[in-house]
């Protein structure tokens, strides 16, 4: 939701967040985390649509969407 790249651990629900808007990578490989932030230094295209791609998925977790999608859960029950 800053309008930045994220470069992120590919474990837990990391990828599921990011989506198609980051890069992800093995946090035990350094070699393949030092790339991922390479090419979102050097990469001005894929900079600027992870940058759209990220703005439009961060939508996706508020909080707003939150509660509603609590409330549905709430009203199957």
């Amino acid at each position: 939701s800053c309008g930045v790249p994220v470069v992120c651990s590919n474990v837990t629900s990391l990828p599921e967040v990011v989506g198609d808007a980051g890069l992800v990578a093995d946090p035990n490989d350094i070699d393949a985390i030092s790339a991922q932030i390479l090419q979102s230094l050097q990469d001005d295209s894929w900079r600027e649509i992870a940058t759209a791609r990220g703005l439009a998925q961060a939508k996706q977790f508020s909080w707003e969407n939150c509660a509603t999608q609590t409330i549905n859960a709430y009203k199957l029950l």
